[in-house]
């Protein structure tokens, strides 16, 4: 079967694809969701609900230590997360609306709202064929409006995506600086003149916020002092793609920062490949995925 170049959700075809497949309706609803607006909501279900309890308290060792706000990659030592990381159905949607196998790379917990600036996906993760990497925000408890809420833009998926090019940066190695200064703020102007609305994820532990890549979003400002905002974050890219970062990329030219994503659902990691042709990779890249793998060690920051 030849695989899509583009999400499903997001071609002109959606439609006709979801008319010849024989979904159920609630993949059907997904599919048109994302489609529509850029995200979708599901309920995970009652044993997810359980496990979030689980992976709360695995992480509460390490928020227990001062400024410590996000936690990546727990999945290594928790059980929990590493479950809800690769929970099935949501396999079983997010293939059905991209038409490729989605594999979750990393994972981020965090205790309290991130008040993150608003930003896409697409200047952190890409993949080639465009747009194959999605995110997905479970909350580990119920989601109240003053402790920070995850803020979106629904439909801003359909705009183009922004690079760091664009903001004018033309360092071949830009910098977090570069990022701050540049992207951070032409990416809120593009947002704040579009006319789209801004929303929060007012959702209950054990759901599932799922956005595509160039979905605007970022963390609202915490306005209950004290509250936490425990949850979640799961990146996912797709199979047979090269899996990139955008910040230190420059696409016009085809160079690639070409990453080696680990599998959360196997523990094992996925040499980037286009049209089933594994990609040739620099050392360091290389280098890199393999400490990671073998120290196995969430980072905490």
């Amino acid at each position: 079967m030849t695989l899509p170049q583009r999400p499903w959700f997001e071609t002109e075809d959606c439609e006709a694809y979801i008319s010849g497949a024989g979904f159920d309706p609630q993949t059907v609803e997904f599919i048109r969701h994302m489609a529509e607006h850029g995200y979708a909501v599901v309920d995970l279900g009652d044993e997810a609900r359980a496990l979030c309890d689980r992976a709360s308290a695995d992480m509460a060792r390490y928020f227990r230590k001062p400024g410590i706000s996000r936690v990546q990659d727990a999945w290594y030592r928790s059980r929990a997360i590493r479950r809800l990381a690769a929970w099935p159905r949501m396999r079983e949607l997010l293939r059905a609306a991209y038409g490729r196998d989605p594999f979750p790379f990393q994972t981020l917990n965090f205790l309290t709202g991130s008040q993150q600036p608003l930003h896409a996906d697409t200047v952190h993760f890409n993949s080639v064929p465009e747009r194959f990497m999605c995110g997905v925000w479970i909350a580990l408890e119920d989601v109240d409006e003053g402790a920070g809420p995850l803020v979106y833009h629904p439909g801003s998926h359909k705009l183009p995506v922004m690079t760091m090019r664009d903001t004018g940066v033309n360092s071949p190695a830009p910098t977090p600086e570069d990022y701050e200064r540049s992207f951070v703020p032409r990416f809120a102007e593009r947002i704040a003149t579009s006319g789209l609305p801004a929303r929060h994820a007012l959702i209950k532990k054990g759901w599932a916020f799922v956005w595509a890549a160039n979905l605007a979003h970022g963390g609202s400002a915490i306005t209950k002092p004290g509250s936490t905002r425990k949850s979640l974050v799961v990146h996912c890219y797709f199979e047979d793609c090269l899996y990139y970062t955008p910040m230190t990329s420059d696409e016009t030219v085809g160079r690639y920062s070409l990453r080696v994503p680990a599998n959360v659902r196997t523990g094992l990691w996925t040499w980037p490949k286009l049209d089933g042709r594994p990609a040739r990779m620099r050392l360091k890249h290389v280098f890199g995925g393999v400490i990671r793998d073998v120290l196995r060690l969430p980072f905490a920051n």
